[in-house]
C-alpha cells in the first residue's frame, strides 16, 4: 500500500516538472543563443530580488471584494549592469487576497492585496509575491462606552473602513530566477 502511494506521488511529481523543465529548456536556449550573440546579452534577476510597486486606484475595505483584480506599477526602472530589465510605469498585476468588512462592536475593515507578476522589458514574465495589508480604525472603546450609556444601541457603532490611496509603495520580491535578454 505505502509503495504504491509513493510510486504514484512519484509519477506525480516526474509528470508536474515535465512542463516545468521544458520550459526553463526555452529559457535557457534563449539565453544561450544571445550569450551567443554580438547585439544580445542575457541578464539574470535572481530569485528574492526586492523590487518596489505602486497602487494605481484607491481601494477600501467598503468596496473591493476578494479575487478583485488590482492595477500597480513600478515607480522606478529596474537595472542591472547598466541595463534596463524592468521599466518605470510597466504594469505589475495583483489582486485582493482578503478584505474584511467594518462591522458592529466598533470593529474596523481590513484589505490585503497581493502582486503576482510583471513583464521584463523583452517580454519575460516575472513572477512576484508580497502582500501588503491595511486595517481600519478600532472604534471598540467607543461602541463598548455608547454600549453602557445606551443600554446596548451604541454597541452597534462600527468601526472605520481601511483604505489604500492611490500612489501607495511597497516592496516585493521576484519569486523565481529568470533570464531576461536585452541589447549589448
Amino acid at each position: 500500500m505505502k509503495a504504491s502511494i509513493r510510486m504514484m506521488t512519484l509519477l506525480a511529481a516526474t509528470l508536474a516538472a515535465v512542463p516545468l523543465s521544458a520550459q526553463s529548456n526555452g529559457a535557457g536556449e534563449r539565453a544561450r543563443a544571445a550569450a551567443n550573440s554580438r547585439t544580445q546579452m542575457p541578464v539574470v534577476i535572481p530569485a528574492g530580488t526586492p523590487l518596489t510597486v505602486a497602487i494605481d486606484e484607491d481601494l477600501s475595505s467598503a468596496s473591493v471584494n476578494q479575487g478583485q483584480q488590482v492595477a500597480f506599477h513600478l515607480p522606478a526602472d529596474y537595472s542591472e549592469f547598466g541595463h534596463v530589465l524592468i521599466a518605470s510605469g510597466t504594469p505589475v498585476r495583483g489582486t485582493v487576497a482578503h478584505v474584511a468588512r467594518r462591522s458592529a462592536g466598533g470593529n474596523p475593515g481590513a484589505v490585503t492585496v497581493s502582486v503576482t507578476s510583471v513583464r521584463a522589458v523583452d517580454g519575460t514574465r516575472v513572477p512576484l509575491r508580497g502582500t501588503t495589508k491595511v486595517t481600519g480604525k478600532n472604534r471598540q472603546g467607543q461602541a463598548a462606552a455608547l454600549g453602557v450609556l445606551t443600554f446596548g444601541i451604541g454597541a452597534t457603532k462600527k468601526g472605520l473602513s481601511a483604505v489604500i490611496p492611490a500612489g501607495t509603495q511597497f516592496s516585493v520580491f521576484t519569486d523565481a530566477k529568470r533570464t531576461i535578454v536585452v541589447a549589448r
